[in-house]
C-alpha cells in the first residue's frame, strides 16, 4: 500500500471531500420526482451541498475539497463555496472510480487522513466526522453505514483501490461488499453510527420532522436546508406558501 508523503509545512494533516453532483434538473434526486419538479429537487439538493459543505468547514485542522461531476461544472462550484475550499473534478466511470481518483488526488497533496462524504448529509452529526479522523489513527478503514446498505461516508489513512473495485453501486450490497474488499486486503476497519442520506420523499421527511426536532439546539445548522423544506413539506407548506410569490423561494443566490 503506498504511503503518503509528508504534508507541506502548515497544511493539517487531515482532508474532506464532499462528492458533488452539479444541480442539473433532471440529473440529481430524481427519486424525490414525484412529487417534487425536476427543478426543486435541483434547488433542495445545491441546499443539502451547501449546508454539508458548512457542516465541514466547522471541523477544526481540516481542509475541505468539493469533488464535482461532470467535470464542466467546476466554474459553478468555484463560485458557489469558499475560495477556502478547493474544487476538484471526480473524472469519469462509475462511482467506485471516481471515490479512487478523489482520494488519490487528495492524497497525493500529502495529507494524511482522508474522508470522503455524500453531499446529501447536512443533517450529519459533526461529532461522527471528528470521531473517524480520531479513529484513523489506529483503523485503516472507516465507515459511515446508511440504512439502505450503503455508506454516507468513507474514511481513509492511505491510498486503498481494493476498497472500491468490484461492488455493486447503488445496491444494498455496497457496505458489506466494501468491508470483504477490504478485509481480502489484510486491512482493518471501523463502522461509525448509522445514518441516512435523502433520496426518496420519505426521507425528505423524515428529514423534515428532525431538523424540526433538534431546531432549539442546532439553530445555525442546516439553514438552507431547513428554509427549503418549510416549503416543499407538506406539514409546512400551507403555513409558508402564501408569503412567497417565487416559484422556488427557497433558493439562496
Amino acid at each position: 500500500m503506498d504511503r503518503k508523503k509528508e504534508p507541506p509545512l502548515n497544511q493539517p494533516a487531515c482532508a474532506i471531500a464532499v462528492m458533488a453532483k452539479w444541480p442539473e434538473p433532471g440529473n440529481v434526486k430524481t427519486r424525490l420526482c414525484p412529487p417534487l419538479t425536476p427543478e426543486q429537487a435541483a434547488d433542495l439538493y445545491e441546499a443539502f451541498f451547501l449546508d454539508t459543505v458548512s457542516l465541514v468547514s466547522g471541523i477544526e485542522h481540516t481542509d475541505v475539497f468539493v469533488a464535482y461531476d461532470p467535470g464542466t461544472a467546476g466554474d459553478f462550484f468555484s463560485r458557489i463555496v469558499s475560495p477556502a475550499v478547493k474544487c476538484i473534478p471526480q473524472g469519469e466511470g462509475d462511482l467506485g472510480n471516481r471515490l479512487l481518483r478523489t482520494s488519490s488526488i487528495v492524497f497525493s497533496h500529502g495529507y494524511r487522513k482522508v474522508i470522503m462524504l455524500a453531499s446529501d448529509t447536512p443533517h450529519l452529526p459533526r461529532d461522527y466526522i471528528r470521531r473517524a479522523f480520531t479513529r484513523l489513527d489506529d483503523t485503516d478503514v472507516i465507515l459511515g453505514p446508511c440504512d439502505d446498505g450503503g455508506y454516507y461516508l468513507i474514511g481513509l489513512r492511505f491510498p486503498a483501490p481494493e476498497v472500491f473495485a468490484g461492488i455493486p453501486w447503488s445496491t444494498s450490497q455496497v457496505l458489506d461488499r466494501t468491508i470483504r474488499r477490504a478485509q481480502e486486503a489484510g486491512m482493518t476497519w471501523e463502522l461509525l453510527l448509522p445514518g441516512y442520506d435523502i433520496d426518496t420523499w420519505e426521507d425528505a421527511e423524515r428529514l423534515s420532522k428532525d431538523l424540526e426536532g433538534n431546531a432549539a439546539g442546532h439553530s445555525d445548522r442546516c439553514l438552507r436546508t431547513k428554509k427549503a423544506l418549510r416549503y416543499l413539506v407538506p406539514d409546512h407548506a400551507a403555513q409558508t406558501m402564501h408569503s412567497c410569490p417565487s416559484r422556488y423561494p427557497f433558493r439562496d443566490r
